[in-house]
């Protein structure tokens, strides 16, 4: 009788170390999942702060330096005019311009950039479409940046192409 007894309580020992073990795991688990989603909020932020920062890079020199604003006013309004180191610096503004607009869109497709944020930087990039030379230089150097920003540009002057026709 007395082997009964210790071999009974030999296995409500090991029945509860078993049950306090699947609770420490449950709580763990709980607790990665936590720190998980904690984690995801934090890098987010550092990403949208990071694009901020590159948005503002890119405008700093339009408005701190008159020269640079007048020079993209021109190119704007016509590139054909531009000598040839303007236009080698007007080539290299819309590059970097459009590697940020295609971070952008790659960053909001991964889901690191909100449903708020991305409408604000698409009505930028809409804005700056609507002047002919942002869409003639996409076109003619289309080639160097990825389909999805491709796709998304050409979808954006397709709407303004039905807007202008709607007038």
């Amino acid at each position: 009788m007395r082997d009964w007894i210790n071999y009974s309580t030999i296995q409500a020992l090991g029945s509860l170390g078993e049950f306090v073990s699947a609770l420490a795991v449950v709580i763990s688990l709980i607790y990665l999942a936590r720190q998980m989603q904690q984690n995801t909020t934090s890098v987010r932020a550092a990403s949208f702060n990071s694009m901020v920062q590159n948005s503002i890079r890119l405008l700093e020199q339009t408005f701190s330096q008159g020269e640079v604003a007048e020079f993209l006013a021109r190119a704007e309004k016509d590139p054909s005019s531009l000598t040839a180191g303007e236009r080698r610096r007007w080539d290299a503004y819309m590059t970097a311009v459009y590697r940020h607009f295609g971070n952008l869109v790659y960053q909001y497709r991964v889901g690191a950039l909100d449903d708020q944020m991305w409408e604000s930087y698409d009505r930028t990039l809409r804005d700056h479409l609507r002047s002919p030379a942002w869409g003639q230089w996409f076109h003619a150097n289309r080639h160097v940046f990825s389909d999805a920003l491709q796709e998304h540009v050409e979808e954006l002057l397709d709407e303004l192409s039905e807007e202008r026709r709607a007038r």
